[in-house]
């Protein structure tokens, strides 16, 4: 396939990543659904259908809005955690890793978007005033070392290469052998999810908030989980990804369409190992404390396998080497005399 962008790539690619990011909206509060019906099914208590997640959005997005004086705060800062979370549907490539040409951000930019949405989150609860500002701070400081935590991460990506081209690379990895450090990193953006505050205590995050600024906070929470999910997705196995570069475009398509069929598998696994993890009962403070080592030290142990497992310089033995430096020096002198003659 032609790697030139031209007009008709460049409006395919608007396109496609439009659908992307709608598509990603609209699952997101399913997945969430899914979710919290695993946990409810593993615990033995009644669980709610897939879609309540869709109908509670719709239902405070239908309620009269009570703002405090703080209230216009949170409610700007709800809808810019919205923006950027529709962002974040866009840049993290589910079926494929980029259209031929297209420009795309790195790896560490896209983790900066998921982090700054998830810090607009928190600002609500910060201010709050009393002791719930206490604790909103204390998620905002949380929140905000997970990208720090994930620096080792965003090494193995490089600084320089955008994520597609990066995802382009691991395509013929294989998870179990040399892709198995892009395995650890996957787990190390997983646990920014499978830790995330819930139930009675995200209740309590969005206690201040009522009506379309609740149903925004709600979707935009649904989106920013569902991007890191998907995004440790692709770190895991980014064969399940269509890669432009090979073939045409019949096969490219083809290959989009398995590449979604296949996304939805690792969403529905993922929905399993989240309600599998919402067994473990820690505090907020442990949690947090927890989710960053957990997610530093998988990082870290993924960076170091890469490194290992790359091409180093050999260095020979000095008494190795002088015997096959002697039968060198004769012709070299023969040559340099014969070069002066």
């Amino acid at each position: 396939m032609n790697p030139s962008l031209t007009w008709g790539w460049t409006i395919g690619s608007a396109l496609l990543l439009f659908i992307q990011a709608i598509l990603l909206v609209v699952v997101a509060p399913c997945f969430a659904g899914l979710t919290e019906w695993v946990a409810a099914r593993l615990e033995g208590r009644p669980a709610f259908r897939v879609s309540a997640r869709w109908r509670e959005i719709r239902h405070q997005g239908h309620r009269p809005c009570l703002r405090t004086s703080a209230g216009q705060a949170s409610g700007m800062a709800c809808r810019g955690a919205l923006v950027l979370a529709v962002l974040a549907c866009a840049l993290v490539p589910v079926f494929t890793v980029s259209a031929p040409g297209f420009v795309a951000p790195g790896l560490f930019l896209v983790c900066c978007v998921l982090v700054a949405g998830i810090l607009l989150l928190d600002l609500p609860q910060t201010l709050q005033g009393g002791v719930a500002a206490w604790w909103g701070c204390a998620h905002l400081l949380a929140d905000g070392l997970v990208l720090p935590m994930l620096t080792p991460v965003a090494l193995l990506a490089g600084t320089t290469r955008s994520l597609p081209v990066f995802l382009a690379g691991l395509h013929d990895a294989s998870p179990l052998l040399d892709g198995a450090p892009y395995v650890l990193a996957a787990f190390a953006v997983f646990m920014v999810v499978v830790l995330a505050p819930w139930g009675d205590e995200a209740e309590r995050r969005i206690a201040c908030l009522s009506g379309p600024d609740r149903a925004i906070w709600l979707l935009a929470t649904d989106c920013l989980n569902l991007c890191w999910v998907t995004l440790a997705g692709d770190l895991a196995w980014a064969g399940s990804l269509a890669n432009p570069a090979l073939g045409d475009v019949e096969d490219w398509l083809s290959a989009c369409m398995a590449g979604a069929g296949l996304w939805v598998g690792k969403v529905l696994a993922a929905a399993v190992l989240l309600g599998l993890s919402r067994l473990v009962v820690l505090t907020a403070s442990r949690r947090a404390r927890v989710r960053l080592g957990v997610i530093f030290l998988f990082g870290l142990l993924a960076w170091q396998m890469t490194w290992a497992a790359s091409s180093q310089p050999v260095v020979l033995d000095e008494g190795a080497a002088a015997p096959t430096a002697e039968p060198q020096s004769g012709p070299r002198q023969g040559s340099v005399h014969g070069g002066l003659s």
